[in-house]
């Protein structure tokens, strides 16, 4: 059962199937052992899903059992914990001198976090591997540990390319990095319980961090130690394509794995175009040929006949959102929890496989594509529109058909009342799909953003963010764009260790700023522009307002007496004949305003000039 917060926030990110359907059945804690409940295995498994060939042959070419994972020891019983995947890596660093095996940071628990490079050129810096001409492949794993089988198969892969060297061929054309734990602490808190609705293997990760933080909610607030590395090191490499492994819960169905990618506006057209006519019609058509059932992800398996279904944007506190805000191809990849865990791990290879023959094949058309979308991102005007959010275009549809399953109700002794189970039956369901992206929020670009002296933590996450940013050597006192926001509403309940902003009034007006000497203006002309924009335009969804950076600025840190105040409230109506008319017409519209002596007051005091001049503005002024 999910209790209210988890829906809350499952609602609020829009990054998850429709859970709307009930699970297959009710897990049962197993008697005599006391062992833990065990979610079941799909209905839904053919031969070809159970056979899972590209393992069998992975692990067949293996050239020594040393090399072997603990999952594929255990019949896919087990996963190892994070010193087996250090190890591993090092016995391919051994093996190989096309690998090295770096720290890039360390973790709350003090845990090292590692980055593993595979290069034939042995470009194991960004500098190097830049030199190379080469497209960046980045795969990142267990960023929620407990959604298991992308660690083990990217051990598998990277053996095929190193060790067997069954796929080495890839390194002539490719440079391969990975994370092999993201989320170490949360990998190393192992429990039976973790995942109710996961079906293996024995002992899961923990979703967040040792201090309880979802990392792929991070990338834009950086507030874990764990993403703070990773922005270095991501900014550092810039990859051409990042590819992240989840495992999502949802309704029994066929499918073993769903993926989104992102495509216009999310992304510059021109990598926009390489994913949506090059890449994702080649890895679907991979994949279904291996015999995988393949969908997109975020599209609700109850939908009706000849209905129609949407997909939705996502913004850049996700991973793949992120790299798109950065110009980049990315792919999320979400296997499902009622699936085996070896048949995870098969469609996590798979589409890992088939993905990374997709850049060999076509890297140079992505290299063209990220060079035209940085070149064209560095070249932003003032006055240009930037997309800082995305919708789901109803009028552009698409024949579709949903890979759901049969289902029947019984009567639940526990639930009281009517619970679903799935049949072992396929259920085709014939819809139309809205998948086309267009703005629904666009900003028009500043010339640049000064940020001023006293906002120290945001000029270091512009830094992580490989945001450039040049220094304010003297003081400058100017009129500058500045925004005044106001009547903010807070979220009712935390959301990733802040309070959120979900609504406030913006207004611009042209006011005098004194710039301290220390600031720093970030200008448009650069690559990362748009990711400035994401952070520093305080409508964005994913602003360092919305995150809650700036609380401070919609705080009255002066008050007045009544007694001292009333004489001047009353100068002030009678001197100004507008605030007069105004003042009256509110309290003959609001009956509760016109009967709380505080709240008439306090609309007076907060239009005179007693009021400090700094609340609700905004601190980071736009350059025009």
């Amino acid at each position: 059962m999910m209790t209210k917060s988890l829906v809350s926030e499952l609602m609020q990110t829009s990054r998850v199937l429709l859970l709307s359907i009930p699970f297959a059945f009710l897990p049962l804690f197993a008697q005599l052992t006391g062992a833990a409940a065990k979610a079941p295995v799909s209905v839904w498994e053919p031969p070809v899903m159970k056979a899972a060939k590209s393992l069998a042959d992975s692990t067949a070419a293996s050239p020594s059992k040393e090399l072997l994972t603990l999952a594929e020891s255990s019949n896919y019983q087990r996963t190892g914990d994070y010193n087996e995947c250090v190890a591993f890596y090092r016995k391919l660093e051994e093996a190989s001198p096309l690998a090295k095996l770096t720290s890039i940071g360390k973790t709350p628990e003090g845990r090292e976090l590692y980055v593993f490079v595979a290069s034939k050129d042995k470009a194991f810096t960004p500098a190097a591997a830049a030199r190379t001409g080469k497209p960046v492949v980045f795969i990142q794993n267990a960023i929620h540990p407990g959604e298991n089988g992308g660690k083990d198969a990217s051990m598998m892969l990277f053996r095929d390319v190193l060790a067997s060297k069954k796929l080495a061929a890839w390194l002539d054309q490719v440079i391969l990095i990975t994370i092999p734990v993201f989320n170490i602490d949360g990998h190393e808190n192992v429990s039976a319980y973790h995942r109710i609705n996961e079906q293996g293997p024995d002992g899961f990760g923990f979703r967040a961090t040792s201090t309880r933080l979802n990392l792929n909610r991070d990338y834009i607030k950086a507030d874990g130690p764990e993403m703070k590395a990773w922005l270095k090191m991501y900014n550092a490499w810039l990859p051409d394509l990042l590819i992240d492994n989840h495992v999502t819960d949802g309704a029994d169905m066929q499918y073993d794995i769903l993926v989104s990618s992102h495509e216009a506006p999310e992304v510059h057209p021109a990598v926009g175009q390489w994913v949506g006519k090059t890449y994702l019609p080649g890895l679907f058509k991979a994949m279904e040929a291996d015999g995988h059932v393949i969908g997109w992800y975020g599209i609700p398996v109850s939908a009706q006949p000849g209905s129609t279904v949407r997909g939705s944007g996502y913004s850049p506190r996700y991973s793949t959102s992120y790299a798109a805000a950065q110009n980049r191809a990315a792919l999320l990849i979400e296997t499902h929890s009622l699936k085996s865990f070896k048949v995870r791990t098969w469609s996590h290879y798979n589409v890992m496989k088939h993905s990374i023959d997709l850049v060999v094949a076509t890297g140079a058309a992505l290299r063209r594509a990220v060079k035209e979308a940085d070149g064209a991102t560095a070249s932003i005007k003032p006055g240009d529109e930037v997309v800082l959010e995305a919708k789901v275009n109803p009028a552009v549809t698409e024949p579709y058909v949903v890979r759901a399953l049969k289902s029947e109700m019984y009567a639940g002794t526990a639930a009281g009342g009517q619970v679903r189970r799935y049949l072992p039956e396929a259920l085709d369901i014939p819809v139309k799909l809205s998948r086309e992206l267009i703005p629904a929020m666009s900003v028009k670009a500043p010339k640049g953003y000064i940020v001023p002296a006293s906002q120290g933590e945001v000029i270091e996450l512009l830094k992580l963010h490989g945001v450039r940013a040049e220094p304010v050597t003297k003081e400058r006192v100017e009129e500058f764009t500045t925004y005044r926001l106001l009547q903010p509403r807070f979220a009712s309940a935390p959301f990733e260790g802040r309070f959120l902003v979900n609504a406030f009034e913006q207004k611009t007006s042209k006011e005098k700023h004194t710039i301290p000497a220390g600031s720093v203006y970030v200008p448009m002309e650069q690559r990362a522009a748009r990711v400035a924009m994401h952070i520093l335009e305080p409508m964005g969804p994913d602003s360092l307002v919305r995150w809650g950076f700036f609380h401070g600025l919609f705080e009255q840190k002066e008050y007045f007496s009544d007694y001292i105040f009333e004489p001047i409230a009353e100068e002030m109506l009678e001197k100004d004949a507008k605030l007069k008319a105004e003042f009256e017409a509110k309290v003959a519209k609001e009956e509760a305003f016109a009967k709380n002596p505080r709240a008439r007051l306090q609309w007076l005091y907060e239009r005179s000039p007693f009021l400090e001049q700094d609340k609700g503005r905004y601190p980071i002024v736009r350059v025009e």
